[in-house]
């Protein structure tokens, strides 16, 4: 609005100055006839016809060299005879032209003086005076239609800006109504709302997120039920050996000592479930922290491969498994030890405790330009392909029978998994029931030294 304003006012001084050209250019025409009357040459009455042409000024003036007035076009307001000493007459007596805009009982005029030559002397002045009303009036009119399109097409935005707001308040209003029935309720999924392409992305991303929370609030409760679980059996037996001995103080030692190993091996297995709870924890402190918890260092991993088939191989000769290796080169990478050291223990500790006696385990490390990979594989009881991705949850058992006769805990494979994921690497599965499961470590080069 304010541009149009000053748009306005340049076109009206424009217009203005335009016009006082024209009234200029008249008043130069007229000064032609004016020179032969003030030389005698013409009398009035040959001057007087100039005046009633349709580009004539308003009031006309002649004066003489001595800024008498010999003639005046206004009857009613005749200065013939009087002399006028104005700046602007005087400057038009020494040849020039002077323009000047004036103001009269609030009508605006255009009031010029210009020399009146005999030959090249000037021999008088002659001053014209014309009504610019009607410019000022018109450029008022349309000031006045501006303002009123200009409040009109504001209002006219406005109320657009509020239809089109509503339209898109609407659904963001539902979706609030709706998320704070879901805070107050056990519904747990966004409706259907209509709306933009925005809204629906909004949606789609929140019903996604409250899907993401459910899978962590169910992962939470059934971590928290396993790990109950599996607290509370070594616990019970351990209650239950205690109450055994309370009530039966003559219980020969042979007895006392059986209960004891009883024991014993209870609190081994508590023990077992403690320390991989731990190990969890610290891994999931490490993702959280980034690299904070880690201990790079560069790690020979044949060597560190070696080292956990050596602490795992007295597991298999008590099963008459064999534990092949293929480590043919030494492979170096910079590594926290301790947590790949971890991982390959407990998958190749798991491969053992699946494996029927007099059964195979074959361990193997190899690399490309990529990767380093570490393969340890297994002739054992297998499993589904439905179980693949399962196995790694945390207390998840294929043989829940068989894995507390081992001592399983269900954390081993959960460990590992997240031990490889921390140095952005993962693992392959690939199991048929009863012929073998094979695992593969992948871990990149990126830190390779």
């Amino acid at each position: 609005m304010g541009i149009l304003f000053c748009v306005m006012q340049v076109m009206q001084q424009y217009t203005i100055k335009t016009y006082s050209r024209e009234v200029l250019e008249n008043a130069n025409r007229l000064a032609g006839f004016a020179g032969e009357y003030l030389t005698g040459k013409a009398d009035i009455v040959a001057f007087s016809p100039a005046l009633l042409t349709d580009r004539s000024p308003d009031r006309v003036l002649l004066l003489d060299r001595d800024s008498r007035v010999l003639y005046d076009s206004s009857e009613a307001l005749s200065q013939r005879g009087k002399i006028i000493s104005a700046p602007w007459v005087l400057a038009g007596l020494s040849g020039e032209n002077a323009v000047r805009r004036t103001e009269e009982n609030g009508l605006h005029f255009v009031q010029v003086a210009v020399p009146v030559y005999s030959g090249r002397t000037a021999v008088g002045v002659l001053l014209a005076k014309a009504s610019s009303e009607r410019l000022y009036t018109y450029f008022s009119h349309l000031q006045y239609r501006l303002v009123v399109i200009g409040i009109s097409g504001c209002l006219l935005v406005g109320l657009f800006a509020v239809f089109i707001s509503s339209i898109f308040a609407r659904p963001l209003s539902r979706l609030t109504s709706q998320i704070r029935e879901m805070s107050e309720t056990d519904a747990r999924k966004l409706e259907h709302i209509r709306g933009g392409n925005e809204i629906t992305e909004l949606v789609s991303a929140f019903n996604l997120m409250v899907e993401r929370i459910d899978d962590i609030d169910n992962r939470r409760q059934e971590f928290v039920s396993n790990a109950s679980h599996e607290l509370k059996t070594p616990l019970s037996s351990i209650k239950l050996i205690c109450d055994s001995l309370l009530q039966n103080p003559d219980t020969d030692r042979a007895m006392v000592n059986e209960f004891l190993e009883d024991m014993n091996e209870q609190v081994d297995r508590l023990t077992r479930i403690v320390n991989k709870l731990l190990s969890l924890t610290k891994l999931d402190s490490s993702a959280v922290e980034e690299t904070e918890a880690f201990n790079f260092s560069t790690v020979n991993l044949q060597i560190l491969v070696q080292n956990a088939v050596r602490a795992l191989s007295p597991l298999a000769e008590n099963k008459n498994i064999m534990i092949e290796t293929h480590l043919p080169d030494s492979v170096f990478l910079r590594v926290d030890s301790d947590k790949i050291w971890e991982a390959v223990y407990n998958i190749l500790d798991n491969s053992i405790k699946y494996t029927p006696p007099d059964g195979r385990v074959y361990v193997e490390l190899y690399r490309d330009e990529e990767n380093v990979y570490i393969t340890i594989s297994d002739n054992g009881i297998g499993m589904a392909e439905g179980e693949f991705t399962k196995i790694f949850d945390r207390f998840y058992r294929v043989d829940k029978a068989r894995a507390r006769e081992t001592g399983g805990t269900g954390l081993g494979l959960s460990i590992a998994l997240s031990a490889v994921e921390l140095h952005g690497g993962y693992i392959e599965v690939e199991s048929r029931e009863d012929e073998g499961s094979l695992f593969r470590i992948v871990l990149p080069l990126t830190n390779d030294l």
